[in-house]
Protein backbone atom coordinates (compact mmCIF):
# COMPACT_ATOMS: atom_id res chain seq x y z
CA UNK A 1 0.00 0.00 0.00
CA UNK A 2 0.88 3.42 -0.72
CA UNK A 3 1.94 5.13 2.80
CA UNK A 4 -0.05 8.10 3.95
CA UNK A 5 3.01 9.31 5.46
CA UNK A 6 5.14 8.82 1.92
CA UNK A 7 5.54 12.23 0.40
CA UNK A 8 3.15 12.42 -2.74
CA UNK A 9 6.04 14.20 -4.35
CA UNK A 10 8.08 11.82 -3.85
CA UNK A 11 5.60 9.13 -5.18
CA UNK A 12 4.77 11.03 -7.88
CA UNK A 13 8.51 11.60 -8.91
CA UNK A 14 10.58 8.69 -10.76
CA UNK A 15 13.67 11.25 -10.55
CA UNK A 16 15.74 9.36 -8.22
CA UNK A 17 17.62 11.91 -6.02
CA UNK A 18 18.52 15.47 -5.49
CA UNK A 19 16.23 18.37 -5.15
CA UNK A 20 12.90 17.99 -7.54
CA UNK A 21 13.26 20.60 -10.55
CA UNK A 22 9.73 21.26 -11.86
CA UNK A 23 7.67 23.35 -14.45
CA UNK A 24 4.52 24.91 -12.81
CA UNK A 25 1.59 25.77 -15.26
CA UNK A 26 -0.93 27.95 -14.20
CA UNK A 27 -3.66 30.64 -15.16
CA UNK A 28 -2.64 33.23 -13.26
CA UNK A 29 1.18 35.12 -12.40
CA UNK A 30 0.61 36.49 -9.07
CA UNK A 31 -0.90 32.95 -8.51
CA UNK A 32 2.25 31.28 -9.60
CA UNK A 33 4.49 33.09 -7.81
CA UNK A 34 2.74 32.19 -4.74
CA UNK A 35 2.82 28.55 -6.06
CA UNK A 36 6.77 29.00 -6.07
CA UNK A 37 6.70 30.09 -2.69
CA UNK A 38 5.31 26.64 -1.86
CA UNK A 39 7.20 24.70 -3.69
CA UNK A 40 10.39 26.41 -2.15
CA UNK A 41 8.70 25.74 1.36
CA UNK A 42 9.04 21.89 0.34
CA UNK A 43 12.71 22.12 -1.28
CA UNK A 44 11.40 22.01 -4.24
CA UNK A 45 12.99 24.37 -7.18
CA UNK A 46 11.00 25.93 -9.70
CA UNK A 47 12.91 25.87 -13.33
CA UNK A 48 10.11 27.67 -15.83
CA UNK A 49 6.55 27.86 -16.01
CA UNK A 50 4.06 28.46 -18.65
CA UNK A 51 1.01 30.82 -18.11
CA UNK A 52 -2.18 30.07 -19.90
CA UNK A 53 -4.96 31.81 -19.81
CA UNK A 54 -7.72 29.68 -19.89
CA UNK A 55 -10.93 30.59 -21.44
CA UNK A 56 -12.26 27.20 -21.51
CA UNK A 57 -11.48 24.29 -19.61
CA UNK A 58 -10.18 21.58 -22.08
CA UNK A 59 -11.81 18.74 -20.08
CA UNK A 60 -9.54 15.91 -20.80
CA UNK A 61 -6.39 17.98 -20.03
CA UNK A 62 -8.06 21.11 -18.43
CA UNK A 63 -5.55 22.96 -20.34
CA UNK A 64 -5.40 23.75 -24.24
CA UNK A 65 -3.46 21.31 -26.31
CA UNK A 66 -0.82 24.07 -27.42
CA UNK A 67 0.56 25.38 -23.49
CA UNK A 68 1.14 20.98 -23.17
CA UNK A 69 3.69 21.73 -25.83
CA UNK A 70 4.83 24.18 -24.21
CA UNK A 71 5.63 22.75 -20.94
CA UNK A 72 7.15 20.13 -22.96
CA UNK A 73 9.46 22.48 -24.28
CA UNK A 74 10.54 23.57 -20.97
CA UNK A 75 10.84 20.26 -19.45
CA UNK A 76 13.56 19.20 -22.03
CA UNK A 77 15.19 22.73 -21.94
CA UNK A 78 15.64 22.88 -18.73
CA UNK A 79 15.72 18.71 -17.50
CA UNK A 80 13.09 19.40 -15.13
CA UNK A 81 11.66 16.35 -13.58
CA UNK A 82 7.98 17.13 -12.63
CA UNK A 83 5.02 19.07 -13.86
CA UNK A 84 3.12 21.05 -11.02
CA UNK A 85 -0.57 22.63 -11.91
CA UNK A 86 -1.58 25.50 -10.09
CA UNK A 87 -4.95 24.26 -10.31
CA UNK A 88 -6.92 21.04 -8.91
CA UNK A 89 -7.13 18.81 -11.28
CA UNK A 90 -9.43 15.76 -11.62
CA UNK A 91 -7.78 11.92 -11.57
CA UNK A 92 -8.30 11.55 -15.29
CA UNK A 93 -6.79 15.03 -16.11
CA UNK A 94 -3.72 14.28 -14.23
CA UNK A 95 -2.76 10.93 -16.15
CA UNK A 96 -3.79 12.70 -19.20
CA UNK A 97 -1.76 15.56 -18.81
CA UNK A 98 1.12 12.71 -17.62
CA UNK A 99 0.36 10.88 -20.92
CA UNK A 100 1.34 14.08 -23.41
CA UNK A 101 4.30 15.07 -21.31
CA UNK A 102 5.92 11.91 -19.93
CA UNK A 103 6.83 13.11 -16.67
CA UNK A 104 4.79 13.21 -13.06
CA UNK A 105 2.39 15.65 -12.37
CA UNK A 106 0.52 17.19 -9.05
CA UNK A 107 -1.82 19.52 -9.23
CA UNK A 108 -1.89 22.85 -6.14
CA UNK A 109 -3.83 20.92 -3.64
CA UNK A 110 -1.72 18.22 -3.52
CA UNK A 111 1.01 20.61 -2.92
CA UNK A 112 -0.82 22.51 -0.39
CA UNK A 113 -1.27 18.69 1.52
CA UNK A 114 2.19 18.09 1.54
CA UNK A 115 3.27 21.37 3.44
CA UNK A 116 0.48 20.71 5.87
CA UNK A 117 1.78 17.37 6.67
CA UNK A 118 5.45 18.55 7.04
CA UNK A 119 4.43 21.31 9.28
CA UNK A 120 2.13 18.93 11.79
CA UNK A 121 3.51 18.78 14.87
CA UNK A 122 0.85 17.93 17.17
CA UNK A 123 -1.09 14.69 17.58
CA UNK A 124 -4.04 16.10 16.53
CA UNK A 125 -2.72 18.07 13.48
CA UNK A 126 -0.84 15.43 12.38
CA UNK A 127 -4.36 13.03 12.54
CA UNK A 128 -6.16 15.94 10.68
CA UNK A 129 -3.37 15.72 7.85
CA UNK A 130 -3.14 12.18 7.71
CA UNK A 131 -7.04 12.33 6.55
CA UNK A 132 -7.14 14.84 4.35
CA UNK A 133 -4.18 13.36 2.22
CA UNK A 134 -5.48 10.12 2.01
CA UNK A 135 -8.88 11.77 0.81
CA UNK A 136 -7.34 13.20 -1.81
CA UNK A 137 -5.55 10.03 -2.62
CA UNK A 138 -8.11 7.78 -2.69
CA UNK A 139 -9.42 8.98 -5.95
CA UNK A 140 -5.79 8.83 -7.10
CA UNK A 141 -4.83 6.09 -6.46
CA UNK A 142 -4.34 4.66 -9.83
CA UNK A 143 -1.96 7.83 -11.07
CA UNK A 144 0.31 7.25 -8.08
CA UNK A 145 0.22 3.41 -8.68
CA UNK A 146 2.13 3.98 -12.02
CA UNK A 147 5.09 5.70 -10.64
CA UNK A 148 4.96 3.74 -7.90
CA UNK A 149 5.50 1.09 -10.55
CA UNK A 150 7.95 3.00 -12.28
CA UNK A 151 10.04 3.62 -9.49
CA UNK A 152 10.19 0.09 -8.09
CA UNK A 153 10.79 -1.65 -12.30
CA UNK A 154 10.31 -5.06 -12.72
CA UNK A 155 10.08 -7.65 -16.03
CA UNK A 156 7.20 -9.17 -17.55
CA UNK A 157 6.02 -11.07 -14.16
CA UNK A 158 5.30 -7.87 -12.21
CA UNK A 159 3.25 -6.25 -15.04
CA UNK A 160 -0.26 -5.76 -13.97
CA UNK A 161 0.69 -5.72 -10.22
CA UNK A 162 -0.42 -1.86 -9.37
CA UNK A 163 -3.92 -2.51 -10.84
CA UNK A 164 -4.69 -5.43 -8.85
CA UNK A 165 -2.80 -3.72 -6.12
CA UNK A 166 -4.84 -0.69 -6.49
CA UNK A 167 -8.54 -1.94 -5.26
CA UNK A 168 -6.25 -4.35 -2.11
CA UNK A 169 -5.26 -0.34 -1.58
CA UNK A 170 -8.71 1.30 -1.96
CA UNK A 171 -10.03 -0.76 0.75
CA UNK A 172 -7.16 -0.29 2.95
CA UNK A 173 -7.36 3.45 2.57
CA UNK A 174 -11.06 3.29 3.08
CA UNK A 175 -10.61 1.44 6.56
CA UNK A 176 -7.92 3.82 7.13
CA UNK A 177 -9.72 6.97 6.38
CA UNK A 178 -12.50 5.60 8.87
CA UNK A 179 -9.99 5.03 11.75
CA UNK A 180 -8.91 8.33 11.15
CA UNK A 181 -12.31 9.73 11.36
CA UNK A 182 -13.10 7.86 15.28
CA UNK A 183 -9.80 9.35 15.81
CA UNK A 184 -10.57 13.11 15.20
CA UNK A 185 -14.29 12.58 16.80
CA UNK A 186 -12.27 11.66 19.87
CA UNK A 187 -10.19 14.67 19.91
CA UNK A 188 -13.07 16.68 19.17
CA UNK A 189 -14.65 15.81 22.34
CA UNK A 190 -11.44 16.74 23.97
CA UNK A 191 -11.51 20.01 22.31
CA UNK A 192 -15.78 20.66 23.16
CA UNK A 193 -14.40 19.73 26.86
CA UNK A 194 -11.60 22.37 26.68
CA UNK A 195 -13.78 25.24 25.13
CA UNK A 196 -17.08 24.58 27.84
CA UNK A 197 -13.67 25.58 30.47
CA UNK A 198 -13.05 28.81 28.45
CA UNK A 199 -16.74 29.42 27.80
CA UNK A 200 -17.15 32.07 30.15
CA UNK A 201 -13.38 33.92 29.21
CA UNK A 202 -13.65 36.56 26.53
CA UNK A 203 -11.77 35.20 23.16
CA UNK A 204 -10.28 36.92 20.45
CA UNK A 205 -9.23 34.71 17.53
CA UNK A 206 -6.08 35.79 15.17
CA UNK A 207 -6.96 35.09 11.35
CA UNK A 208 -5.98 35.65 8.23
CA UNK A 209 -3.97 34.82 5.13
CA UNK A 210 -0.47 32.19 5.35
CA UNK A 211 2.25 33.85 6.38
CA UNK A 212 0.40 37.39 7.47
CA UNK A 213 2.56 37.42 10.99
CA UNK A 214 -0.15 35.58 12.95
CA UNK A 215 2.12 33.53 15.20
CA UNK A 216 4.64 36.71 15.72
CA UNK A 217 1.92 39.21 16.51
CA UNK A 218 0.32 36.66 19.18
CA UNK A 219 3.47 36.54 20.77
CA UNK A 220 4.38 40.02 20.52
CA UNK A 221 0.59 40.58 22.12
CA UNK A 222 1.03 38.07 24.70
CA UNK A 223 4.79 37.88 25.76
CA UNK A 224 4.88 34.12 24.73
CA UNK A 225 6.79 31.78 22.22
CA UNK A 226 4.87 30.65 19.69
CA UNK A 227 6.48 29.16 17.16
CA UNK A 228 6.58 31.40 14.34
CA UNK A 229 8.53 31.22 10.93
CA UNK A 230 8.74 33.40 8.05
CA UNK A 231 7.48 30.18 5.64
CA UNK A 232 3.95 29.70 4.36
CA UNK A 233 1.67 27.33 6.97
CA UNK A 234 4.63 27.51 9.54
CA UNK A 235 1.08 27.05 12.04
CA UNK A 236 -1.32 24.73 12.20
CA UNK A 237 -2.31 24.10 15.61
CA UNK A 238 -4.45 26.79 16.97
CA UNK A 239 -2.40 28.39 20.36
CA UNK A 240 -4.22 29.66 22.94
CA UNK A 241 -2.56 32.27 25.40
CA UNK A 242 -3.49 34.89 28.07
CA UNK A 243 -3.53 38.23 25.82
CA UNK A 244 -3.14 40.15 29.41
CA UNK A 245 -2.88 39.01 32.98
CA UNK A 246 -3.77 42.23 34.42
CA UNK A 247 -7.20 42.50 32.27
CA UNK A 248 -10.55 42.28 34.03
CA UNK A 249 -12.62 40.49 32.98
CA UNK A 250 -10.07 37.73 31.50
CA UNK A 251 -9.19 37.75 27.40
CA UNK A 252 -7.27 34.97 25.46
CA UNK A 253 -5.96 35.07 22.39
CA UNK A 254 -6.02 32.20 20.14
CA UNK A 255 -3.85 31.68 17.11
CA UNK A 256 -5.67 29.65 14.11
CA UNK A 257 -4.25 28.12 11.00
CA UNK A 258 -3.36 30.08 8.25
CA UNK A 259 -5.55 30.65 4.90
CA UNK A 260 -4.89 30.43 1.02
CA UNK A 261 -6.80 30.48 -1.87
CA UNK A 262 -7.99 27.66 -3.26
CA UNK A 263 -7.35 25.58 -0.09
CA UNK A 264 -8.34 22.36 -0.57
CA UNK A 265 -11.94 21.43 0.63
CA UNK A 266 -10.57 17.85 2.61
CA UNK A 267 -8.14 20.26 4.86
CA UNK A 268 -11.03 22.56 5.48
CA UNK A 269 -13.23 19.72 7.00
CA UNK A 270 -10.34 17.84 8.63
CA UNK A 271 -9.40 20.60 10.38
CA UNK A 272 -12.82 21.99 11.45
CA UNK A 273 -12.13 21.21 15.43
CA UNK A 274 -9.54 23.73 15.06
CA UNK A 275 -11.57 25.70 13.33
CA UNK A 276 -14.61 25.79 15.86
CA UNK A 277 -12.06 27.94 17.91
CA UNK A 278 -13.30 31.06 15.39
CA UNK A 279 -17.03 29.85 16.04
CA UNK A 280 -16.39 30.57 20.08
CA UNK A 281 -14.38 33.59 19.35
CA UNK A 282 -16.14 37.30 20.61
CA UNK A 283 -14.02 38.85 18.27
CA UNK A 284 -11.83 38.61 15.16
CA UNK A 285 -8.32 39.78 14.89
CA UNK A 286 -7.61 40.23 10.92
CA UNK A 287 -4.17 40.21 10.20
CA UNK A 288 -3.04 40.95 6.98
CA UNK A 289 0.02 41.18 5.16
CA UNK A 290 0.08 44.94 4.03
CA UNK A 291 3.57 44.74 2.21
CA UNK A 292 2.30 42.30 0.04
CA UNK A 293 1.77 43.51 -3.34
CA UNK A 294 -1.67 41.42 -3.39
CA UNK A 295 -3.01 42.20 0.23
CA UNK A 296 -6.24 43.00 -0.92
CA UNK A 297 -6.58 40.01 -2.49
CA UNK A 298 -5.36 37.65 0.40
CA UNK A 299 -7.98 39.86 2.58
CA UNK A 300 -11.03 39.02 0.36
CA UNK A 301 -9.92 35.25 0.22
CA UNK A 302 -9.99 35.34 3.66
CA UNK A 303 -13.14 36.76 4.21
CA UNK A 304 -14.73 34.23 1.99
CA UNK A 305 -13.17 31.53 3.46
CA UNK A 306 -15.08 33.03 7.26
CA UNK A 307 -18.16 33.84 5.74
CA UNK A 308 -18.23 29.83 5.08
CA UNK A 309 -17.15 28.73 8.24
CA UNK A 310 -20.24 31.21 9.55
CA UNK A 311 -18.40 33.44 11.64
CA UNK A 312 -18.75 36.23 8.97
CA UNK A 313 -20.93 38.42 11.27
CA UNK A 314 -18.08 37.88 14.85
CA UNK A 315 -16.70 41.52 15.29
CA UNK A 316 -13.52 42.30 14.07
CA UNK A 317 -10.70 44.30 13.79
CA UNK A 318 -8.33 44.53 10.72
CA UNK A 319 -4.95 45.41 11.17
CA UNK A 320 -2.56 45.60 8.06
CA UNK A 321 0.91 44.21 9.67
CA UNK A 322 4.54 44.25 8.52
CA UNK A 323 4.30 48.03 7.76
CA UNK A 324 7.91 48.17 8.61
CA UNK A 325 8.52 46.45 5.50
CA UNK A 326 7.02 49.65 3.84
CA UNK A 327 9.57 52.84 3.43
CA UNK A 328 8.18 55.20 1.00
CA UNK A 329 5.00 57.46 2.06
CA UNK A 330 3.10 56.91 -1.21
CA UNK A 331 2.90 52.99 -1.07
CA UNK A 332 1.98 53.26 2.98
CA UNK A 333 -0.60 55.71 1.67
CA UNK A 334 -1.50 53.22 -1.38
CA UNK A 335 -1.76 50.30 1.74
CA UNK A 336 -4.37 52.36 3.75
CA UNK A 337 -6.58 51.56 0.74
CA UNK A 338 -6.55 47.88 0.97
CA UNK A 339 -8.86 47.88 4.01
CA UNK A 340 -9.82 51.57 4.93
CA UNK A 341 -9.66 52.34 8.94
CA UNK A 342 -7.50 49.16 9.61
CA UNK A 343 -4.65 49.62 12.12
CA UNK A 344 -1.33 49.83 10.65
CA UNK A 345 1.24 48.19 12.77
CA UNK A 346 4.29 46.04 12.78
CA UNK A 347 4.35 42.94 15.46
CA UNK A 348 8.10 43.83 15.90
CA UNK A 349 7.52 47.41 16.87
CA UNK A 350 6.47 47.08 20.60
CA UNK A 351 4.28 50.65 21.10
CA UNK A 352 2.37 49.90 17.77
CA UNK A 353 1.62 46.53 19.72
CA UNK A 354 1.25 47.70 22.92
CA UNK A 355 -1.86 50.04 20.97
CA UNK A 356 -3.52 47.11 19.49
CA UNK A 357 -3.94 45.60 22.78
CA UNK A 358 -5.33 48.64 24.47
CA UNK A 359 -7.63 48.68 20.80
CA UNK A 360 -8.79 45.04 21.99
CA UNK A 361 -9.35 45.39 25.71
CA UNK A 362 -11.42 49.27 24.96
CA UNK A 363 -13.65 46.82 22.50
CA UNK A 364 -14.65 43.97 25.17
CA UNK A 365 -14.68 47.21 27.93
CA UNK A 366 -17.14 48.96 26.16
CA UNK A 367 -19.77 45.61 25.55
CA UNK A 368 -19.80 45.35 29.22
CA UNK A 369 -22.75 46.09 31.55
CA UNK A 370 -22.70 48.89 34.01
CA UNK A 371 -23.78 48.33 37.09
CA UNK A 372 -23.47 50.08 40.78
CA UNK A 373 -24.41 47.42 43.67
CA UNK A 374 -23.50 47.44 47.16
CA UNK A 375 -22.07 43.69 48.15
CA UNK A 376 -22.40 43.29 52.36
CA UNK A 377 -19.22 42.33 53.43
CA UNK A 378 -20.21 38.87 54.43
CA UNK A 379 -20.24 38.10 50.90
CA UNK A 380 -16.43 38.14 50.88
CA UNK A 381 -16.47 34.84 47.70
CA UNK A 382 -18.44 37.65 45.82
CA UNK A 383 -16.24 40.35 46.01
CA UNK A 384 -13.41 38.31 44.85
CA UNK A 385 -15.03 37.01 41.62
CA UNK A 386 -15.92 40.71 40.90
CA UNK A 387 -12.03 41.29 41.01
CA UNK A 388 -11.34 38.64 38.46
CA UNK A 389 -14.10 38.67 36.05
CA UNK A 390 -15.32 42.68 36.13
CA UNK A 391 -13.53 45.88 35.66
CA UNK A 392 -13.75 47.85 38.92
CA UNK A 393 -14.03 51.50 38.41
CA UNK A 394 -14.92 52.49 41.55
CA UNK A 395 -14.88 50.76 45.13
CA UNK A 396 -15.96 52.42 48.27
CA UNK A 397 -16.31 50.98 52.11
CA UNK A 398 -19.57 51.53 53.65
CA UNK A 399 -21.49 51.21 56.80
CA UNK A 400 -23.78 48.62 55.49
CA UNK A 401 -20.97 46.37 52.83
CA UNK A 402 -18.62 47.87 49.64
CA UNK A 403 -20.20 50.22 46.92
CA UNK A 404 -18.31 49.18 43.15
CA UNK A 405 -19.37 50.77 40.21
CA UNK A 406 -17.95 48.08 37.65
CA UNK A 407 -18.28 46.87 34.31
CA UNK A 408 -18.69 43.24 33.65
CA UNK A 409 -20.24 40.51 31.22
CA UNK A 410 -23.76 39.96 31.40
CA UNK A 411 -23.20 36.10 32.08
CA UNK A 412 -21.17 36.59 35.10
CA UNK A 413 -23.70 39.05 36.72
CA UNK A 414 -25.63 36.75 36.21
CA UNK A 415 -23.50 33.82 37.70
CA UNK A 416 -22.98 36.38 40.48
CA UNK A 417 -25.94 36.89 41.35
CA UNK A 418 -25.45 40.94 41.47
CA UNK A 419 -28.93 41.94 40.56
CA UNK A 420 -29.55 41.19 44.54
CA UNK A 421 -27.01 43.95 45.13
CA UNK A 422 -28.12 46.74 42.61
CA UNK A 423 -28.37 50.35 44.06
Amino acid sequence: MLESTESLLEVASASGGGKLRVVTIGIDAESLDELDRLLTTLGVMPVARVIAAVRKVTPATFFGKGKIEEVIQELERFKADAVIADVELSPNQLRNIEKEVSKPVLDRPGVIIEIFSQHARTKESKTQVALARLQYLLPRLAHFWSHFERQRGGGVTSRGMGERQIEVDRRLVKRRISVLHERLDAIERERTVQRAGRKDILKVALVGYTNAGKSTLLNALTQSQVRAEDKLFATLDASVRSLDPDSHPPIVAIDTVGFISNLPPSLVASFRSTLEELKEADLLLHVVDGSHSGAREQLEVTEKILDELGVGETPRITVLNKMDRIKIPAERNQAKLVAPGAMMISALNLQEVKQLRDTILAHFQKNLELLEILVPYAEGKVESMLHQYGCVEVSRHLEKGTFYRLRIEKSWAQKLGLEKFRL
